[in-house]
């Protein structure tokens, strides 16, 4: 069976060779510290790194936008992102994050719109996955979504805390 993406957003393409090999290698060691992927088996790993593909991003490009439809989520390969919501009073960092970072987790999981802006602060790189890719592998791996489940809603507390605080 084919698990590439059925179609790939203008800026993002397919790994050539070279790529996917280092690719794995990089994914392996993010896969095997990830709190997230690390209870998949072998198959489960060989089924994520398939279905991803790369997308890069300059200094100052907004990955995803508060309020968008949300059908792709991404782990942060190289480079750093901020990420942001809207409150009331303005806009509010949330985070910093950096290689092996996951974001548009929320929505991807929930079907929502996306609840916070993320932009690259620095060149991005992340290996991208479409929705009904990741909906697959959650259903043959139901831990993996139980860990999801536990990190949006870590997220969620966390987000109100800092508003709250704000």
């Amino acid at each position: 069976m084919d698990r590439r993406p059925s179609s790939i957003p203008s800026g993002g393409r397919l790994l050539d060779r070279a790529e996917q090999d280092a690719l794995e290698r990089d994914m392996e060691a993010i896969v095997l510290r990830s709190h997230l992927f690390k209870s998949l088996d072998d198959a489960g790993r060989q089924h994520l790194l398939a279905s991803g593909f790369v997308m890069r991003f300059d200094e100052g490009d907004v990955i995803l936008r508060e309020g968008d439809p949300g059908d792709t989520m991404y782990v942060v390969m190289e480079g750093t992102v901020r990420v942001e919501t809207r409150t009331p009073t303005g806009t509010l960092q949330l985070a910093e994050l950096g290689r092996g970072a996951c974001v548009g987790e929320v929505s991807v999981l929930s079907g929502g719109p996306r609840t916070a802006t993320v932009t690259a602060i620095s060149p991005v790189t992340t290996v991208t996955f479409a929705r009904h890719r990741i909906e697959r592998l959650l259903a043959e791996h139901p831990k993996v979504r139980a860990l999801l489940a536990t990190l949006v809603e870590a997220r969620a507390r966390d987000t109100i805390e800092k508003i709250l605080g704000s």
